[in-house]
């Protein structure tokens, strides 16, 4: 959720214009009278906004995208857990809708169900606690990656993280958590060790594989649907090599992307456990030309990493550099350092469509990158992309099976994500009418039976056995209805009233 998720690359030279489109509705303001509904038990650090206020868009955390997002009345911003417990009680007394915002990274077309809501912004629970003596991090969901990573390095340490910095921890946590360290310490979610969570009823909880262990399970990988959680800490471990690792960032022509792909292909039985990568394919109106990237990170000395260097090198890219940096800088410094912080632009018109494989086909990925290139020549309005992520599976499959959580993606080393960034809603049934045969084209090649993909980077309409698995159902409903009876968590990938 990051969404790690959200990939423009460095060649593309064009970033997306900020699509604005209202966020807020502000009759339902003038007709409810908020402040007396909630500041009766609002400690004295929490805040009230109001749409029509002049400060709103920038007291408020504003979404990363605004397509089908929801619209609120009102925004609280607590400062405790108690302020989220009274927005909750409150609401639920009221018959007001809520919703949480955490990063504001997530983008589903379920969340435009979610109108005129009070929503309450979580972005100053910025809790960062390292323990390195117990090897823990606890932090809020008002902290993003950038926020910890320099710290746990500076303590020889590390933790499982997504790609982008500016996603926060919780928010890709709760989907399950890809990212370039999974190969040697898993999922994001396989080093969640307990969180704090308010409850539908507005009730504080502890879950952890001791407590509440059935809301645990389920946090790990559909999260959103059960409350909000205010607190989560984490396993950390020891940094391999000193903490620094090789980044590698390659400018291909387009005419050797079957060369790419074939790479590509050579190491799905032997993708090392030290590696992240990225494939980035893209369109650049500029130049009137496709475009191709590699960025990947080795944990590990240059010698090393070197094999892996060479392999890229030996293509021909037009540019390329690579450079020994601490692991805490990797989100910032890859593709040649463009990629992330054009990442992390706000307030932008975007969805995207996903598919997860275990294998590489190298004649499916060049016809989609043929196909996308086509398509986007000339949409001058269109600035997406096409994202390969890969991952080593080794550690992930590893962990037992009742500490896996909801997540059915385990077998996944490759995401590939439709990153599409466009002008509007003038635009949408286009960029649908392209992305969903592409998604159906790679998952026919995919090696699974059935799309497969991660919940962090879904679009939304592939459904609860995709999302959370099919033989998960069953129990996540039965925890569903303990939990949130009344569903007033989760609109974005709901689950269902019955399995």
């Amino acid at each position: 959720m990051y969404f790690s998720f959200s990939w423009l690359w460095w060649v593309a030279a064009v970033v997306p214009q900020v699509a604005a489109f209202p966020l807020n509705d502000f009759s339902e303001a003038a007709t409810t009278n908020y402040s007396a509904i909630y500041s009766p038990c609002l400690s004295k650090g929490a805040h009230i906004y109001y749409p029509y206020q002049a400060n709103y868009n920038t007291s408020v955390l504003q979404r990363a995208s605004t397509w089908d997002s929801p619209t609120f009345a009102v925004t609280v911003k607590p400062a405790c857990n108690s302020d989220v417990q009274c927005v909750v009680k409150q609401s639920n007394k009221n018959n007001i809708k809520f919703f949480a915002t955490g990063g504001g990274h997530g983008a589903e077309p379920g969340f435009a169900t979610v109108q005129n809501a009070a929503n309450i912004d979580l972005s100053g629970f910025t809790q960062n606690v390292l323990d390195t003596a117990a090897n823990r991090l606890t932090v809020g969901p008002g902290v993003s990656f950038v926020d910890f990573e320099t710290n746990l390095y500076n303590a020889g340490k590390l933790v499982p993280v997504g790609n982008i910095y500016c996603v926060n921890m919780i928010g890709a946590t709760i989907g399950a958590g890809i990212g370039p360290y999974q190969g040697l310490h898993g999922l994001v979610i396989d080093a969640l060790r307990s969180v704090t969570l308010i409850t539908a009823a507005g009730d504080i909880v502890t879950a952890s594989s001791s407590q509440n262990s059935d809301l645990f399970w389920a946090v790990k990988g559909a999260g959103a649907n059960f409350g909000i959680i205010t607190s989560a800490t984490y396993e950390i471990f020891d940094a391999p090599n000193a903490g620094n690792l090789v980044e590698a960032d390659f400018v291909y022509p387009p005419t050797a992307n079957v060369s790419v792909f074939k790479l590509l292909q050579s190491m799905d039985k032997t993708y090392p456990k030290e590696m992240g990568m990225t494939i980035v394919l893209g369109y650049n109106h500029t130049i009137n030309s496709s475009t191709l990237g590699v960025t990947f990170s080795y944990f590990g000395t240059p010698a090393q990493a070197k094999p892996v260097v060479d392999q890229f090198v030996a293509l021909k890219p037009v540019r390329w550099q690579n450079q020994t940096i601490p692991w805490s800088q990797l989100s910032q410094k890859q593709g040649f350092g463009a990629s992330g912080p054009a990442a992390c632009i706000r307030q932008l018109w975007n969805n995207h469509y996903s598919v997860g494989t275990k294998q590489t086909d190298p004649a499916t990925y060049t016809s989609v990158f043929n196909s996308f290139n086509a398509w986007a020549k000339g949409k001058t309005w269109y600035n997406g992309n096409i994202a390969i992520q890969r991952f080593n599976t080794n550690v992930t499959l590893s962990v037992p099976t009742e500490q896996q959580g909801v997540y059915p993606g385990r077998e996944i080393g490759t995401i590939i994500v439709i990153n599409n960034f466009y002008d509007g809603p003038a635009h949408d049934e286009a960029v649908y009418q392209f992305s969903r045969p592409i998604r159906s084209q790679l998952a026919a090649t995919s090696g699974f039976s059935n799309l497969t993909t991660y919940i962090n980077y879904a679009f939304g309409d592939e459904g609860p056995n995709v999302w959370y698995g099919q033989s998960h159902l069953p129990r996540l409903v039965a925890t569903k209805k303990k939990w949130d009876p009344q569903y007033k968590f989760g609109p974005g990938n709901p689950i269902p009233t019955s399995a």
